[in-house]
């Protein structure tokens, strides 16, 4: 994978009460523009090992979260629809409720933002909600003679 985007990841979780903030910034790239796109990051795990995530987009209707890695997940999420989706750990596999919150993006092929939130549910009980915001930057490439290209 081309590895030509700075992803900076903030997360943002209230689950049963519990309030946790999470920020990662790593390298990516992107396909697409506009009104679809596709990005791929990397992650580094707690217990050293890395994670690929896949976020395939359409601009402010739906996000497909395909990660793979010590913890999988595959979650579709759509604005108040409620999908299953499926997660795999160490421990052991389980589905779980989304239902799309809200979807923003202002992505092009110099980068842009990404804002989606969700509520979870297990067996339809109410678990948390969760929220993301995604900034995406180009990284400059520079010739030998210090130019900008």
């Amino acid at each position: 994978m081309k590895e030509d985007y700075l992803v900076t990841i903030v997360t943002r979780q209230e689950i049963e009460g519990e309030r946790e903030l999470l920020e990662v910034t790593t390298h990516g790239h992107l396909e697409g523009e506009g009104d679809s796109y596709i990005l791929y990051y990397t992650e580094q795990e707690e217990d050293g090992t890395e994670s690929t995530t896949k976020l395939q987009v359409e601009k402010d209707r739906s996000v497909t979260v395909n990660r793979e890695g010590s913890i999988s997940t595959y979650m579709i999420i759509e604005n108040e629809v409620r999908h299953l989706s499926h997660h795999v750990t160490p421990y052991g596999s389980f589905s779980m409720g989304v239902c799309g919150k809200e979807i923003m993006s202002d992505m092009n092929y110099e980068g842009g933002k990404l804002r989606f939130s969700y509520a979870t549910d297990i067996e339809k009980n109410p678990l948390g909600i969760i929220e993301f915001d995604i900034t995406v930057k180009r990284k400059k490439i520079y010739t030998s003679e210090q130019e900008e290209i």
